[in-house]
């Protein structure tokens, strides 16, 4: 089975300027827990996630007197001053998560499956031609278990 197969189309997308009350006005209307962030010729350039709405609220660790004077290493850094962003950011450009995981309308639905196992996210957005066309999510693997014949 292809990713075409049973992504969904009908989709709730973020363009770069959206400000965070409208995010989390349209998450809750739609009830969804994670939105795109396309930008105009359709691209999917992050994703914005109810975590990172929710980074929004908890104010970020400040590092160690011992971590300002002998330096964080590299990863640690660039994590820090992501989860600072996040915290202080004000559009849906500011807050997302960048880049968004994407799989195309081709690929095995059981690649789509271990892609979002092995990373552990919630849903994967799908390309055709580089451009949003459509997202599976979890559920839509619970869905086609109900739909087998033999379990």
């Amino acid at each position: 089975m292809l990713a075409k197969e049973v992504m969904k189309t009908e989709l709730v997308t973020l363009k770069e300027d959206t400000p965070v009350k409208d995010i989390a006005k349209l998450m809750l209307d739609h009830d969804i827990s994670g939105l795109p962030v396309v930008d105009a010729q359709g691209y999917v350039l992050g994703v914005v996630s109810e975590l990172d709405l929710m980074r929004k609220q908890i104010k970020p660790n400040e590092p160690s007197v011992w971590t300002m004077l002998w330096g964080m290493d590299p990863d640690r850094e660039k994590k820090h001053r992501d989860t600072i962003r996040k915290y202080m950011g004000r559009t849906a450009e500011e807050v997302m998560t960048a880049p968004a995981l994407t799989v195309d309308v081709s690929d095995s639905l059981e690649k789509v499956g271990n892609m979002m196992f092995n990373k552990q996210i919630k849903r994967v957005f799908v390309t055709e031609n580089g451009k949003l066309a459509g997202v599976i999510s979890r559920s839509a693997f619970t869905k086609l278990l109900l739909e087998e014949d033999e379990i």
